[in-house]
């Protein structure tokens, strides 16, 4: 074997081995929660559709849209054209330019066949009827700052937020988090003679400072 042949091998061997070490580096490194692209993890609320608009897609739970991006699902307004099956809770209903409209904070949605789209906001077309012919101003959805510990989230529509740079991220509920509110949809659920709210699997507690995020008594 002459000189020039034995030392291509010998590059190609320790080629070879720098590439097995990169690979190997490479697993270890590995992140088994990244996943849909998404780097922190978090995941959307439980219960939530995803919602088609053209070649957009989102997904949609109780009156709040998302949609993914670099630490998460964020919060984004909703998309005209966008369509659900059911109404967010607590809907104001508006009769426009005989038209009916369904408002949720300043979102507008019609009703169709097999549910509801968003459309524009209503505007003013020829005169004034006996109906109101202004919709009125919308109806903020309110939202409240929680801490636990040195940790803030938003808590809003019944759900926890955090605040990102891009925006709000969705997070589960945390325990200890003390809202003022129930979110709207939440039912009595009684065990061993104590009352505890329920809404989406996760469990308040009445206290002196208002409800408190808790643990399934259940599972105590």
């Amino acid at each position: 074997m002459n000189i020039r042949h034995h030392l291509a091998i010998r590059s190609l061997a320790l080629a070879l081995i720098g590439a097995g070490a990169l690979a190997g580096a490479g697993r270890v490194q590995a992140d088994p929660e990244v996943r849909l692209g998404v780097s922190a993890g978090f995941p959307l609320p439980h219960g939530y559709a995803e919602v088609q608009v053209g070649r957009e897609r989102y997904y949609y739970h109780r009156g709040v849209y998302y949609r993914p991006g670099p630490h998460g699902y964020y919060v984004v307004r909703a998309p005209l054209g966008a369509r659900i099956r059911e109404l967010p809770p607590h809907c104001s209903r508006l009769y426009l330019g005989g038209l009916w409209y369904w408002r949720y904070g300043d979102v507008y949605y019609r009703a169709m066949n097999d549910g509801y789209v968003v459309v524009d906001a209503p505007g003013v077309v020829g005169p004034p009827t006996v109906v109101a012919a202004q919709p009125p101003p919308p109806v903020p959805v309110a939202e409240q700052s929680v801490w636990v510990g040195q940790t803030e989230f938003i808590f809003k529509g019944g759900q926890f937020f955090k605040k990102t740079p891009e925006g709000l991220v969705w997070v589960e509920a945390p325990n200890g988090a003390v809202t003022k509110v129930l979110p709207a949809d939440a039912v009595s659920v009684w065990y061993q003679g104590a009352e505890y709210f329920e809404t989406d699997e996760v469990y308040f507690r009445k206290t002196p400072d208002g409800f408190e995020v808790v643990k399934a008594p259940w599972k105590k």
